[in-house]
């Protein structure tokens, strides 16, 4: 019998975050999204024609919703109404987009009681979108996310930036 090899407990996390992220990977290219078949469903939901989906606030520039698979109690998407893919799409003139949009959400949660002390707002980048139109992600409380989601909506990794570091990459264009 060969001798079995027993992982320390930092090789073992190691390994098993790589497994989730390569989970994720796989499941993203197998999950078919409305961006691929010529239809945009934010495109729908933020111009009304999805009438499944409401819109808790609305404005000229973007609407804001209930994510469809929360990631803690509370999750919401900022949804600009001009179709843009995503974050690497921007130019240094949107950042009063982003900004406008992150405040949108922050007074969103005040006005429902939702505490920002303990939030995330952010963005994914790609591949890692699932619909390729940009959203701001607002997630509370941040503290209660599963290890999982945690991992998803990690701020400033390669997959996930915070609306700070958004700033600073758009800035640094």
């Amino acid at each position: 019998m060969l001798p079995v090899k027993q992982l320390s407990g930092r090789r073992f996390i190691f390994f098993l975050v790589l497994g989730v992220f390569a989970l994720f990977l796989i499941l993203r290219f197998f999950v078919t999204d409305s961006s691929d078949m010529g239809r945009c469903i934010f495109c729908d939901i933020s111009s009304g024609k999805q009438p499944n989906t409401e819109l808790l606030f609305e404005n000229d520039e973007f609407v804001i919703f209930k994510d469809i698979k929360p990631a803690s109690t509370y999750h919401y998407l900022a949804v600009p109404k001009r179709h843009t893919e995503s974050l690497k799409a921007l130019t240094k003139d949107d950042l009063a987009l982003v900004d406008h949009m992150e405040q949108g959400l922050k007074s969103f949660f005040e006005k429902n009681n939702i505490t920002t002390t303990d939030a995330l707002f952010g963005f994914h980048l790609p591949p890692f979108i699932s619909v390729k139109h940009l959203h701001m992600h607002g997630i509370a409380p941040r503290s209660t996310m599963s290890f999982m989601n945690r991992m998803m909506f990690k701020p400033d990794s390669g997959w996930f930036k915070s609306v700070e570091n958004a700033r600073k990459y758009l800035q640094d264009l």
